[in-house]
C-alpha cells in the first residue's frame, strides 16, 4: 500500500495542529463549567491553559513559516468592534 499519497506537508500539518487545539480550548472551556469538585475544575483549567499556549506556539509557527499572516486592525475598526460588545454587554446587564 502507498501511503506517500497521504502525507500531509508542513502547512497543512500546522493547519491540522492549529484546529486541534482550537477544538481542545472549547472543549475544556465546556467541560469546566460542568464539573463540580474543585479539584476537577483544576485539572481542567491547567489542560485548558496548557491548549491555550499551545494553540498560540502553533499560530506563532504558521506566521514564522509564513502560512498565516497577522493584519494590523485600523484604529476605526478596533473602536467600532469595542462599540459593539459595549452594545451587547449593556443588554446583558
Amino acid at each position: 500500500m502507498d501511503y506517500n499519497c497521504c502525507s500531509l506537508n508542513e502547512k497543512d500539518s500546522l493547519q491540522d495542529m492549529l484546529n486541534l487545539e482550537k477544538t481542545m480550548v472549547k472543549v475544556y472551556g465546556t467541560v469546566i463549567t460542568e464539573g463540580c469538585s474543585k479539584e476537577f475544575r483544576k485539572v481542567v483549567q491547567e489542560n485548558l491553559n496548557e491548549n491555550i499556549n499551545d494553540q498560540i506556539d502553533v499560530y506563532f509557527m504558521m506566521t514564522e513559516g509564513g502560512y498565516s499572516q497577522v493584519t494590523t486592525a485600523e484604529e476605526e475598526q478596533v473602536s467600532m468592534q469595542r462599540e459593539k460588545f459595549n452594545e451587547i454587554k449593556n443588554q446583558l446587564n
